[in-house]
C-alpha cells in the first residue's frame, strides 16, 4: 500500500513539474469577430476588409502566447443583421473584440454596444456622429470621419490651382452623406458652385445625371457615390459620355484599389480629396511597405484602402490586448485609450478622452505607375494631410462625452 501511495505521489509531483515547465496542451485561441460584407454589390469592400485583417493577424502572430481565431459573420450591409450577428459573436462565439464594420453596421451597434460589452474597432465608417455626439466607450474608429474629410477637401483645393477656378458640381447618391459632401463643397471659400443632383440608390443608368452636370458647365465634379459597383459604373459612364473630357472627377474619400484596377487609364481622371489609406504611402513609411509586401505574398494583389485600414484596426486591437496582458474587455478598452502603434496608415493613437484615431488623410491624383508594383499599374499619389489639421479640437469640443 505504501509503495502504491509513493508511486502515486511521485506521479503527482511529476505532473506539477511538467505544468510548471510549460503547458501540457495547446492554449485556447484568442477569438476575434469579423463582421463585414460577404455578398452583394459591396462584397469587394468586404473582401478587402477581411484580407487586411487576415494579413495583420499573420504578421502580428500569437497574442498573449495564443493563436488568433477569426470568427467571420456576414453583415449583409444591414443594421438588423449586424446587431443579430454581433450578438452571436459575443454570446455564442465569445469573441474578445469585433472588427470589420462599415457605417451602417457601426451605427446600429452603438445602441447595443453597452450590452455587448466588448471593444468594437471600425475601420470603414464615415459618419462623424459615431465618434462625436454619439460616441460610446466600447466603439473606436481608425478611419477618418466625414467632417475630417471636409477639411481635407479644402486643403486639396489649396494645393491644386485648376480646382480653385473650377465650376463645382456635386453628383452622388441620394442619401445623407452625399448632401453632407455637397454642403462641404459649398463651404469652401471662393469656390464657384454651379449645382448638384442626387440619384436613387439603385441607379445603374447615370446618363441623365451626367447630362445635368454637363449642362451646368461643371469643370470639377465631386462624386459621393456609394463605394463598390455603383461607383465603378458611374465613373465608366462619365468617361463614356464625355464628362471626363470637361471636368475633373473628385472622390471625397478615395477609390478602392480593386476599382482602380478595373478602371485602368480612366482612373487618371480622378483625384482624391482625402483617402482613408493609400498603399503608395510606402514611399514615406516602411510599416506600410512591410504590410504591402506581406499582403501581396498572402493575397496576390495590391492592398486596397479598406485592407490598409482594417489591418490598422486589427493591429490596434492586438497591441491593446498585449498591453493589457489580458483579453478581458475592460482592460483592453483601457489599453486602447493609451497605446500608440505603427500601422499601415502611419503611427496611430486614439484622441484623448475620445474614440477617433488621430489618422491622416491622403490627397492626390490617380496616375499610371512607371513600373507596376504588387500587380498594380495605377495608384494614387499619396500626400498625407495630418490629423492635427483635420481634427484640431478636443473630443469634448466635438461633442464626445464618455461620462
Amino acid at each position: 500500500m505504501r509503495l502504491l501511495q509513493s508511486a502515486l505521489f511521485g506521479l503527482f509531483a511529476l505532473s506539477l513539474c511538467l505544468f510548471a515547465n510549460g503547458p501540457a496542451v495547446a492554449q485556447d485561441a484568442v477569438k476575434i469577430g469579423v463582421l463585414t460584407i460577404r455578398s452583394g454589390p459591396a462584397k469587394p469592400i468586404g473582401d478587402d476588409i477581411l484580407a487586411g485583417i487576415e494579413t495583420a493577424t499573420q504578421m502580428y502572430g500569437p497574442v498573449l502566447g495564443s493563436p488568433v481565431e477569426l470568427v467571420i459573420e456576414e453583415s449583409l450591409f444591414n443594421p438588423q443583421q449586424a446587431v443579430t450577428k454581433a450578438t452571436k459573436l459575443v454570446q455564442q462565439n465569445q469573441v474578445s473584440g469585433i472588427l470589420g464594420t462599415s457605417t451602417i453596421e457601426t451605427l446600429a451597434l452603438l445602441s447595443v454596444a453597452d450590452r455587448l460589452g466588448v471593444p468594437i474597432i471600425t475601420s470603414n465608417s464615415g459618419s462623424a456622429a459615431i465618434t462625436r455626439e454619439r460616441c460610446n466607450r466600447w466603439v473606436f474608429r481608425t478611419n477618418a470621419e466625414d467632417l475630417m474629410s471636409a477639411l481635407s477637401l479644402q486643403e486639396l483645393v489649396r494645393l491644386t490651382p485648376e480646382l480653385q477656378g473650377a465650376k463645382w458640381f456635386t453628383l452622388g447618391h441620394d442619401y445623407p452623406w452625399s448632401r453632407l459632401v455637397a454642403e462641404s463643397v459649398k463651404g469652401v471659400e471662393n469656390l464657384e458652385y454651379v449645382g448638384d443632383t442626387f440619384a436613387p440608390l439603385d441607379t445603374t443608368d447615370w446618363a441623365p445625371f451626367i447630362a445635368q452636370a454637363r449642362a451646368a458647365g461643371a469643370t470639377a465634379v465631386i462624386m459621393p457615390v456609394t463605394l463598390g459597383t455603383p461607383l465603378l459604373q458611374f465613373i465608366q459612364q462619365a468617361n463614356e459620355f464625355g464628362l471626363t473630357n470637361e471636368a475633373m472627377l473628385v472622390s471625397p474619400i478615395g477609390l478602392p484599389d480593386w476599382l482602380v484596377a478595373k478602371l485602368g487609364e480612366t482612373s487618371t481622371h480622378v483625384v482624391s480629396a482625402g483617402s482613408w489609406a493609400a498603399w503608395r504611402y510606402e514611399e514615406s513609411d516602411s510599416t506600410t511597405r512591410d504590410f504591402n509586401e506581406a499582403f501581396f505574398e498572402m493575397h496576390g494583389r495590391v492592398a486596397g484602402m479598406q485592407a490598409l485600414q482594417s489591418a490598422s484596426a486589427a493591429l490596434m486591437l492586438y497591441n491593446a490586448i498585449t498591453k493589457a496582458g489580458s483579453a478581458e474587455p475592460e482592460a483592453v478598452v483601457g489599453a486602447l485609450e493609451t497605446i500608440e502603434v505603427n500601422t499601415p496608415v502611419g503611427p496611430l493613437m486614439f484622441q484623448p478622452d475620445g474614440r477617433q484615431a488621430l489618422v491622416p488623410l491622403f490627397l492626390g491624383p490617380y496616375e499610371a505607375l512607371d513600373t507596376p508594383r504588387y500587380g498594380a499599374s495605377f495608384g494614387q499619389r499619396a500626400t498625407a494631410f495630418p490629423a492635427s489639421k483635420s481634427l484640431p479640437k478636443t473630443a469634448a469640443e466635438y461633442g464626445c462625452n464618455l461620462g
